[in-house]
């Protein structure tokens, strides 16, 4: 791989997230089962988007 290649390659690793919707929800305080489960719901989206 050139220079240039790995260049190209790190400019546009960041655009593999761009399909995870933020979560877009407020938590309350204690937070419910239901909110954690959003969250890591959204954090298992979010890292099967980075693997790609």
């Amino acid at each position: 791989m050139s220079l240039q290649q790995l260049t190209d390659a790190v400019a546009t690793s960041s655009s593999n997230s761009n399909n995870v919707a933020t979560l877009g929800m407020t938590v309350s305080d204690p937070p419910t089962q239901g909110e954690m489960q959003q969250i890591a719901d959204k954090m298992n989206e979010l890292i099967v988007m980075l693997r790609r």
